[in-house]
């Protein structure tokens, strides 16, 4: 029965996308070469077992056809490209997803990418927890920073307290939010909480460290310990956005 669920998932999804493509006039012309990359991607996923080696390749094969699928849902008709500026942090999150000593990142903890505004941070980062999510058989929550403090305060903090966790644009919520008229610092606590659960952390963010430890942000005492839940790992490179021009013939 869960066979057949997972297998009605998946063929929703494949739905949804043609239909996304059938109607986006921008991507219509490529429609057969993008649902090939899909089918071919799902079915190399479901032949992934916990206890099956992935070689580099295989995995970055993997990670472009997720990313190019969501800028297909963005209505970018471009691929994903790996370049210099984004090759060498898909290398380490290979190493980092398969375990290996030679990865230089600390595997006992999260990571955070840094970087400039466009430059594909949360792309990457959404793109890798779909493998590794789907190779773990879990669920990563992702939230977005500004949307945080109201799902702290619908379900509660302790929600959020141990299962692993993707914050997006961290740095970018309001630092400060009333609850029945007193003052709280619903990510700050969070983080509080979360170092000591020990709990797996991911997050993507435009600011330096320095600026996170400022006053008007997080503080050195939450700062010291993101900085041991997480490697920080610079992304470089400008914005990767496509700039649409206005066409006067």
């Amino acid at each position: 029965m869960k066979k057949k669920t997972k297998q009605h998932q998946n063929l929703t999804k494949m739905a949804l996308i043609t239909n996304i493509i059938h109607h986006n006039p921008l991507v219509m012309g490529d429609t057969e070469r993008v649902q090939a990359l899909i089918r071919a991607t799902e079915f190399k996923l479901k032949e992934f077992k916990c206890c099956s080696p992935m070689s580099y390749e295989e995995f970055k094969e993997l990670l472009i056809a997720h990313a190019t699928e969501m800028m297909i849902m963005r209505s970018v008709t471009q691929p994903y490209i790996v370049d210099s500026n984004n090759g060498h942090v898909i290398k380490q999150l290979y190493l980092y997803f398969t375990n290996s000593p030679e990865c230089r990142w600390n595997l006992n903890a999260g990571f955070m990418l840094s970087g400039k505004v466009g430059s594909g941070k949360s792309l990457l980062m959404m793109a890798y927890l779909k493998i590794a999510d789907e190779y773990s058989r879990r669920r990563t929550t992702t939230v977005h920073s500004k949307l945080l403090a109201g799902l702290i305060k619908k379900n509660t903090i302790e929600h959020y307290e141990k299962r692993p966790m993707f914050i997006d644009e961290l740095g970018r919520e309001e630092t400060e939010t009333k609850d029945y008229g007193n003052v709280v610092k619903p990510i700050i606590d969070l983080f509080a909480l979360r170092y000591e659960s020990g709990s797996r952390t991911y997050a993507t963010t435009n600011f330096k460290l320095e600026t996170l430890s400022s006053k008007e942000y997080y503080g050195d005492f939450i700062v010291s310990r993101i900085q041991e839940m997480m490697t920080l790992v610079v992304l470089p490179g400008e914005s990767r956005r496509l700039k649409n021009e206005v066409k006067t013939r």
